[in-house]
């Protein structure tokens, strides 16, 4: 009695389970690799709506208090000049605090880049309250918050109202204020927008 040739089931060759799982380990590489940017695409549009929202943050902040500045005169010596000045690093003004309400009072505003010891530097505004024309300014008493954190540009300008031209030196002693205020700032993500302010109540 014959009998019929029996078929041999064969498994998966040694060359055939490598090239199996090297596939596998692609796959599995490139659906990291997927995840990884997401992670990396949400987080970057969390770093980028944050820096958006300090961008207004701050630009509303300054223009409440440009828009509310003081026109005031101070003792320089032995004559009178204008209570504000400005150069490239920042400037020099009163308004009040808070903008509205009675609970407020008059005080002399500086923004200044500070310098940390591992080279960051910050744009901060100091306040110490207002004391009159004859007021002696001492910071050291001075109200401190950061504006912005890791400031790579920064540099302020002025307008002269009668001729038009930008400056970058604003001197107490000028019979005028500014017309407008351009601030250039940039930070680790880049250049931001102009910031420019009019001096409204100047005119």
């Amino acid at each position: 009695m014959s009998r019929a040739p029996r078929k041999l089931t064969q498994g998966f060759t040694l060359l055939e389970l490598l090239i199996g799982l090297a596939v596998t380990a692609a796959v599995v590489a490139l659906i990291f690799a997927a995840v990884g940017l997401i992670g990396r695409t949400e987080e970057r549009n969390q770093r980028v709506g944050e820096r958006a929202e300090r961008m207004l943050v701050v630009s509303q902040w300054l223009g409440r208090k440009f828009d509310t500045l003081r026109l005031l005169s101070r003792r320089e010596g032995s004559v009178f000049v204008n209570f504000f000045s400005g150069n490239a690093a920042g400037a020099i003004w009163v308004a009040p605090l808070p903008e509205r309400g009675d609970a407020g009072g008059l005080y002399v505003f500086r923004t200044t880049p500070l310098r940390h010891s591992d080279g960051r530097v910050d744009l901060t505004v100091e306040a110490i309250p207002y004391d009159g024309a004859l007021m002696a300014m001492d910071w050291s008493r001075a109200l401190r918050e950061t504006l912005i954190s890791n400031v790579r540009t920064l540099q302020w300008h002025y307008q002269d109202g009668r001729t038009g031209q930008w400056t970058q030196d604003w001197d107490a002693s000028k019979g005028q204020y500014p017309a407008r205020i351009r601030l250039e700032i940039g930070d680790t993500l880049g250049d931001w927008p102009s910031l420019v302010f009019p001096l409204v109540r100047a005119k």
